[in-house]
């Protein structure tokens, strides 16, 4: 028994003997310590995200197709001459414009821009009469432009299926202007106004006029994600425009109308910086 234990020790110390001759330590078996362990690795380093500075910036341009409602006569009483009428049947002709601007997206549900929009000259009209069209009228005439600047709030009401519905409203100033205006007398009857013979006489032009007015106006419309940080937009706007008059004739008449206001069918396009040129990646309501 005794020899027995004397070879189980020697086998011991040989087996220890050549696993440090091997590993160039000697260690019995059972005999490290954590200090022979090697040290964890350090953890990764933490990297903050990136903090994304105006990602919500966009670009739009539009097409815009105007309505002019009808304006009422704001002619200022004479009191020399109380007998004169008002302007009946006034009308601005139907004028397609452009306009662009910039925005930024708040949130997912609320956004502003800033925008100008350019209307194509229309051609304005409106008639008066003593004698209620029984012996002559007058007929006033001119070209009208407006441009308009307006700051607009929106709220996105959710995404369906690429499409998005809004409302928004605005507010900021009308530049218009009244140009080649005139007044011109149609007699209907032999010297309805003094003067012999029938038919239009010579027309007394006026001269040109602009006015900056402050404006307003509602919107609701729609826009679709086509992807690639581009959203086609589709919106009617009513906009109030204020007032408007030209300059003086050489008698001192001028025209003058309030209440100015159209109608208007706006499709445009928007690109939002922070999609770059991949697909946008939203939420979408209806799916």
């Amino acid at each position: 028994m005794f020899v027995s234990h004397r070879l189980a020790l020697a086998a011991t110390l040989a087996t220890g003997t050549l696993l440090g001759a091997l590993t160039g330590s000697f260690a019995l078996p059972g005999a490290a310590t954590a200090a022979d362990l090697l040290p964890p690795p350090p953890p990764p380093p933490v990297r903050a995200e990136p903090v994304v500075i105006g990602s919500g910036w966009y670009l739009r341009g539009d097409f815009t197709q105007t309505w002019y409602d009808h304006p009422r006569d704001d002619a200022i009483p004479d009191p020399s001459d109380p007998g004169m009428p008002p302007l009946v049947g006034l009308r601005l002709s139907s004028e397609a414009g452009y306009g662009g601007g910039i925005g930024y997206q708040i949130n997912p549900w609320l956004r502003v821009d800033a925008t100008i929009d350019q209307r194509g000259t229309s051609s304005f009209r409106g008639y008066s009469s003593r004698s209620v069209f029984q012996t002559g009228y007058n007929l006033e005439a001119g070209k009208v432009d407006v441009l308009t600047g307006l700051v607009n709030v929106y709220a996105d009401i959710g995404k369906w299926y690429g499409f998005t519905p809004y409302v928004g409203a605005g507010i900021g100033f009308a530049d218009m202007s009244m140009r080649r205006n005139y007044t011109q007398t149609t007699c209907l009857i032999d010297g309805c106004d003094g003067a012999a013979g029938t038919g239009p006489r010579d027309p007394a032009f006026r001269a040109n006029h602009s006015v900056t007015t402050f404006a307003w106006a509602l919107t609701a419309g729609v826009s679709y994600d086509i992807g690639a940080g581009f959203s086609l937009d589709a919106a009617y706007r009513y906009i109030n425009l204020g007032r408007l008059r030209s300059g003086l004739d050489e008698y001192g008449g001028l025209t003058r109308v309030k209440d100015l206001a159209a109608n208007e069918f706006r499709v445009g396009l928007r690109y939002r910086f922070a999609d770059g040129l991949l697909p946008t990646a939203a939420q979408n309501f209806g799916n």
